[in-house]
């Protein structure tokens, strides 16, 4: 058991740091996301990608632990979805419906920074990415994903977030963005514990 354990860990180890894409990219302009989705899907059968509203995520480590735990859903077999590009969606949003997890953390037409995130080669990851930049267009920014004041009120209300809860992670030390982080990454957690 203990030797299964090591192998498991490896090999989510090297999906996590060599598989694992994240991008930023800021002022995009998606007119039709349904089509964006429809179009990658078409140009990479086999690939799994997932597109995040930028002002919802509170960094890479959101979306690696959401990954951690989409990963480690499918192989306990306590998926919620199918598709592990929509399970990472759910954790990233920390619901269990999928209707829900979109509106929360899906792009719309309104949406201006995106987080692109791919799972496999870089050589793919960079296909996918370039094919991203011509449909939507802007600029390649990590940036979007940092917490920053502008964004920690839509943050706040996407994830239920009170001023209570912030203001107990400020008592114990830790700085405004880095207490909305804390918080929304306990949500992630807590999704993974109700399965």
């Amino acid at each position: 058991m203990g030797r299964f354990m090591g192998m498991l860990d490896k090999k989510l180890k090297r999906f996590l740091d060599e598989d694992l894409h994240v991008f930023g990219l800021e002022n995009v302009n998606i007119k039709d996301p349904d089509f964006l989705f429809r179009r990658l899907r078409e140009v990479f059968v086999g690939v799994d990608f997932q597109v995040f509203d930028a002002e919802k995520i509170v960094g890479f480590d959101h979306v690696r632990f959401a990954v951690l735990n989409a990963f480690k859903a499918f192989k306990a077999g306590r998926n919620i979805s199918k598709s592990f590009p929509v399970e990472v969606m759910l954790y990233v949003s920390g619901q269990r419906q999928i209707g829900k997890a979109l509106k929360m953390v899906g792009v719309c037409r309104e949406t201006k920074n995106i987080v692109l995130v791919v799972f496999g080669s870089g050589e793919v990851a960079s296909k996918v990415l370039d094919e991203v930049c011509r449909m939507v267009g802007g600029k390649l920014n990590s940036g979007v994903l940092k917490v920053n004041r502008e964004k920690i009120e839509t943050v706040k209300k996407t994830f239920g977030i009170s001023d209570l809860e912030i203001k107990t992670q400020i008592f114990s030390g830790v700085g405004l963005e880095k207490a909305v982080e804390k918080l929304v990454i306990e949500r992630v957690a807590l999704l993974a514990t109700q399965q």
